[in-house]
């Protein structure tokens, strides 16, 4: 009935986040069936309510469909923190050339292995 997103597990893909579905509403409509609206708020439909001015405008979203854009944007912040140090990131290219033979000839250890409890 309602739109739900693609998973990656408990999570929504990038593009079921960055294409959310909008239902728009008035204020005295959502007044009116706050449940209704409330139950459609779900996935990646997002509510979008209407003001006398722009800056009064509101989404009603989903918790996790918030959730999972904040994640997201974290992780994308880390990673382009990360290729943003030009040394640290040469050095990550660098062992990313031998890792799949490190793998195949045992070379890597688990985090269980490296950081295990005694």
């Amino acid at each position: 009935m309602y739109a739900r997103w693609e998973s990656e597990g408990d999570t929504m893909t990038a593009l079921a986040l960055t294409q959310p579905q909008k239902i728009r509403v008035n204020r005295s409509e959502l007044r009116e069936k706050q449940s209704k609206y409330l139950r459609q708020a779900t996935g990646n439909q997002i509510v979008e309510v209407a003001g006398r001015f722009e800056e009064e405008e509101r989404y009603l979203v989903d918790k996790q469909y918030l959730d999972d854009l904040i994640a997201k944007l974290r992780s994308l912040t880390e990673t382009l923190n990360i290729m943003k140090d030009q040394r640290l990131f040469s050095q990550i290219m660098k062992a990313s050339e031998t890792i799949d033979e490190d793998i195949r000839l045992g070379k890597l250890h688990s985090f269980e292995e490296a950081f295990g409890e005694d």
